[in-house]
């Protein structure tokens, strides 16, 4: 599902970087790209290189070339006020406010509700971190709020749906409030989970531990995330990229006094 495509000059994108267009991809470990596999009998997870944002980034440079680039800030097992505040997984990062303010990145990937339906089930960590799915709704509403204050793009993303034991975390209030929260705000949504839901048996698509995806439903997310990006920033990243080797261009004729031929 795509919401209210939105046209905007490269200007409008604040002091982000001149020589790359950046998106920031930031979430729970389906963003870092965790799987599980089973070893001796047991599961264990590890991050594939082959995760939902590297696929992403495979295809947008396919399209329009290498100044196009997707940076993965997942955290595994990551909560949207975790990343607020700059505390627990996001430890190593400074609050959002401050992460914005020194962020050189066109648009900001935000990819959450697992982890808080997780806790908020089990109620298993500080009680402040324990988030209803409507507080959950007023932190993704500042983190949109402190994203937009610098300048930033945001695209929302939806999580994917989970099977077997981890269903009971009930992330479907999650995903309401976050899809009420796009509309409210004209926000681009990537829609993944009532998508992968529909999809004729999705639970063998998934890893073994039913929470993560396999390298094949992570290259499915990415096709979504895809879409949505080309549907909004399409035009401002094929300028980019246009722009980009214009530049590279002039570059080599003030050195060389030519421009190499294209193949």
């Amino acid at each position: 599902m795509v919401f209210f495509l939105t046209l905007f000059s490269l200007k409008s994108f604040g002091e982000a970087r001149t020589d790359k267009f950046i998106i920031e991809a930031w979430g729970g470990s389906s963003t870092k790209g965790v799987i599980a596999i089973r070893e001796n009998g047991r599961l264990k997870n590890i991050v594939t290189p082959d995760n939902e944002i590297a696929w992403l980034n495979r295809l947008l440079q396919q399209k329009y070339g290498p100044d196009i680039e997707v940076v993965n800030r997942g955290e595994p097992s990551a909560q949207a006020v975790e990343l607020l505040h700059g505390t627990y997984k996001y430890k190593n990062s400074p609050p959002w406010a401050t992460s914005m303010s020194g962020s050189t990145a066109n648009v900001v990937l935000l990819n959450f509700a697992t982890n808080d339906a997780r806790h908020y089930h089990f109620t298993d960590t500080a009680a402040d971190y324990v988030i209803s799915p409507d507080q959950y709704r007023q932190v993704m509403t500042q983190l949109i709020r402190l994203a937009e204050n610098q300048g930033k793009k945001v695209v929302l993303q939806e999580p994917h749906p989970l099977c077997g034991r981890a269903v009971k975390w009930d992330i479907a209030p999650y995903v309401q409030q976050l899809d009420s929260l796009a509309r409210a705000q004209h926000i681009p949504l990537v829609a993944q989970y009532q998508r992968i839901k529909a999809m004729p048996d999705w639970q063998s698509l998934m890893s073994p531990d039913c929470i993560h995806p396999s390298v094949a439903m992570y290259r499915n997310k990415a096709e979504a995330t895809f879409a949505v990006l080309i549907a909004h920033f399409g035009p401002q990243m094929a300028a980019f990229q246009q722009a980009s080797e214009q530049r590279r261009a002039r570059h080599e004729i003030a050195v060389t006094g030519t421009a190499s031929q294209p193949e």
